[in-house]
């Protein structure tokens, strides 16, 4: 059962961009995507449905970069949540809890209303800051204690939350409604310029850490068994950090701050599957990508009015996140 569940888990992310690509207020049928996708690709149909202009325009040029960049967000915060909670053995932690998504969305803001540099840069460069600061608060004579990050977490981001309402208030009156709905996490502004903008730092963080995922096992034996085991925890400690940032931070910079996906999705999977990481990733991968497409179906789609999808993605973990806390009792890994 549990080879079939993870094959499910796999292969999920393919009903799911078919189904989400077909819900709108311009409702396209599942035949109809399917042969508007193959009739772009090769100039023929599968089931023979009607090729208009309106559905073209519509799927290609405002649903489909939606749907590929929501997944995208929500693998690469999963990704990272997984890795995370990997190099750092507790199930607790996760770019959210870290600080890094606030660092990251302080810096992304800053290039936004400020700064003539790429918002992926920007983003990136105080997202280490945040995760930086974190690790040296936390680490004593070598041992990072888990309570200490999650708190020094907890500091870093209420100070760069506190610099974000600084830039508040120098913006122009005129980006300030949007950039406001920006860092509530959204979707709305999805383009394929976006999507190319963001892909580049994404296949490196998700390069890196599939490549060397199987490592992470070893590393979570304890820094004394990996080195008789002929790995340098430190430095595939930085590898992981390094691309677990980058995923995190690129994701942050084109959709705001979307909490609690990174610490939901890993967890759920290692409680079903268990702590292999060299099959974690790559379901953590699947089931973000699946599960963020969702919710950014149902925040277009619940309302009138679009729901930020930062709002809902908090209202369904942070119950989890208590419940976790209350399990867990901020203890260690499990």
């Amino acid at each position: 059962m549990k080879k079939i569940a993870e094959k499910i888990v796999i292969l999920l992310p393919i009903p799911v961009f078919l189904i989400t690509l077909c819900i709108g207020s311009y409702n396209i049928p599942i035949e109809r995507v399917v042969d508007l996708i193959v009739y772009k690709i090769s100039g023929y149909t599968v089931f023979n449905a009607a090729i208009d202009m309106n559905s073209l325009n519509v799927l290609f040029e405002i649903r489909l970069p939606r749907v590929i960049l929501s997944m995208l967000v929500g693998a690469s915060l999963s990704v990272a949540g997984a890795s995370f909670q990997a190099v750092l053995k507790n199930p607790l932690v996760e770019p959210y809890t870290l600080g890094l998504s606030s660092g990251a969305a302080f810096g992304a803001a800053l290039a936004l209303s400020f700064l003539n540099i790429p918002v992926q840069i920007s983003a990136f460069f105080f997202a280490c800051i945040s995760v930086a600061i974190c690790y040296l608060v936390a680490t004593k004579d070598g041992d990072t204690s888990v309570v200490s990050l999650i708190l020094s977490g907890v500091a870093i981001s209420a100070l760069f939350t506190a610099f974000l309402s600084i830039l508040q208030i120098m913006i122009d009156p005129m980006k300030l409604q949007g950039l406001i709905y920006w860092i509530m996490g959204s979707l709305h502004t999805s383009s394929w310029e976006k999507v190319y903008s963001v892909l580049p730092y994404m296949l490196i963080g998700f390069s890196l850490t599939y490549i060397f995922r199987w490592k992470l096992n070893v590393l979570a034996l304890g820094e004394k068994d990996s080195i008789i085991l002929g790995i340098n925890p430190q430095k595939y400690k930085i590898i992981f950090i390094f691309a677990s940032t980058l995923l995190a931070s690129a994701a942050v910079s084109v959709s705001g701050i979307i909490s609690l996906v990174g610490l939901m999705i890993p967890h759920m999977l290692r409680m079903v599957f268990g702590s292999d990481n060299s099959k974690m990733i790559p379901m953590s991968f699947c089931l973000g990508a699946s599960y963020l497409a969702i919710v950014d179906c149902f925040s277009r789609n619940l309302c009138s009015f679009e729901i930020p999808i930062g709002i809902l993605t908090t209202i369904i973990g942070a119950p989890y996140f208590i419940a976790l806390i209350r399990k867990t009792k901020a203890g260690g890994w499990q």
